[in-house]
């Protein structure tokens, strides 16, 4: 058997602590990122909810017809302060209905990959979604036009994993898989809360705010709230699916 083969079969231990745990932190630190010296604990913690968000705009951009141009991570808490962006997406769009799928992606991306995370380790194949998630990495160095923290990451990443696999050490590769795997479900459960959050306090702002539903509501002429309702209601429905299921 490979290195790749043993990485692949990988099984490991659900430890629900371990995510709530990490989502609990998620959620504190991102309501108060604007204290000195979260601002970057921040960006680290939602560095792969905001990959999977703006991740999910150019999926669905593609599935749909369009064509992608970039995609960038805001890596700097003053740039995040002074444009309100942690990242964006710049696709190409054949149409209004390209553009409402694609706006839509970025938001339904998030509880899709959460729910597939656990299924992954229910199937006892977490090293699928841990690929994934490189693969998706992967994509996101190749299109970025900002390459210089992807690169370094991307090249710690090269040198961990050579080693790993270089010595065939079968219990770090588990710890590996699993550290990882946790790690991932406990931002994206941070994330869809307080996603669910941020919808709803931007869908009944009263000072007029750009953002996707704003976009939808240009492109469709339905109201904001009928679309902050059907991703909220969709971060609930699958909180409420793991419920049932791991409680």
């Amino acid at each position: 058997m490979t290195e790749i083969d043993t990485f692949l079969r990988t099984t490991i231990q659900l430890h629900l602590n371990w995510i709530i745990f990490i989502g609990l932190i998620y959620i504190i630190i991102h309501t108060f990122k604007d204290k000195k010296g979260l601002g970057i604990l921040d960006i680290i913690l939602n560095y792969i909810p905001v990959l999977t968000h703006e991740f999910g705009h150019i999926l669905f951009n593609k599935i749909s017809g369009g064509r992608a141009n970039d995609l960038v991570i805001v890596a700097k808490p003053s740039e995040r302060r002074e444009t309100g962006q942690q990242g964006f997406a710049v696709t190409q769009s054949r149409g209004r209905l390209n553009q409402i799928i694609t706006t839509f992606g970025g938001y339904i991306m998030p509880p899709i990959m959460l729910y597939i995370g656990f299924l992954m380790i229910d199937y006892q194949y977490p090293s699928i979604f841990v690929t994934a998630y490189l693969l998706i990495f992967l994509y996101f160095f190749l299109i970025t036009s900002r390459k210089a923290l992807p690169l370094l990451i991307t090249v710690l990443l090269a040198v961990l994993l050579f080693f790993i696999f270089q010595n065939d050490n079968q219990v770090m590769m588990v710890y590996l898989v699993s550290i990882t795997q946790h790690f991932i479900l406990g931002v994206l459960l941070g994330e869809v809360l307080q996603s669910s959050w941020t919808i709803g306090t931007l869908t009944f702002a009263k000072q007029k705010i750009d953002w996707d539903g704003s976009a939808l509501k240009a492109l469709t002429f339905i109201p904001i709230p009928v679309f902050s309702l059907i991703c909220i209601g969709l971060n609930i429905y699958i909180i409420y699916q793991l419920f049932n299921i791991y409680f």
